[in-house]
C-alpha cells in the first residue's frame, strides 16, 4: 500500500529547524512552498511556483541535499510527480 502524504504550505510548518530547511532549498516563492515529508522523515517532497503555468517540484533528503526535481504546468500534477519520486526514493 502506498504512504498517503500531507502537503502542508511552508507558513505552516510547526519547527523553527523544520522552517529553515526548507526555505534553503527554496528557489522560487516561500509563498507558494508546499512541503510532504516522507513516512520515515528521512526526506522531503516540495513544490513551488515558478511562474504561472511552472510548478517546480523537487526531493530532499532531511539534511538538505537534492534528490530529483522537475517542473510541471500546475500544482496538482506537480505534487504527483514529486509523491511518486519521494516513493521511489523511500522504496
Amino acid at each position: 500500500m502506498s504512504p498517503t502524504f500531507h502537503w502542508r504550505p511552508f507558513q505552516t510548518l510547526p519547527s523553527d529547524a523544520e522552517a529553515a530547511v526548507c526555505s534553503s532549498v527554496c528557489l522560487y516563492s516561500l509563498a507558494t512552498l508546499q512541503i510532504a515529508m516522507s513516512p520515515a522523515a528521512e526526506r522531503f517532497a516540495l513544490i513551488e511556483q515558478k511562474q504561472p503555468g511552472v510548478w517546480r517540484w523537487a526531493t530532499y533528503s532531511i539534511q538538505g541535499r537534492i534528490l530529483d526535481e522537475g517542473w510541471e504546468p500546475d500544482d496538482a500534477t506537480a505534487k504527483t510527480v514529486a509523491e511518486e519520486a519521494l516513493q521511489w526514493a523511500t522504496a
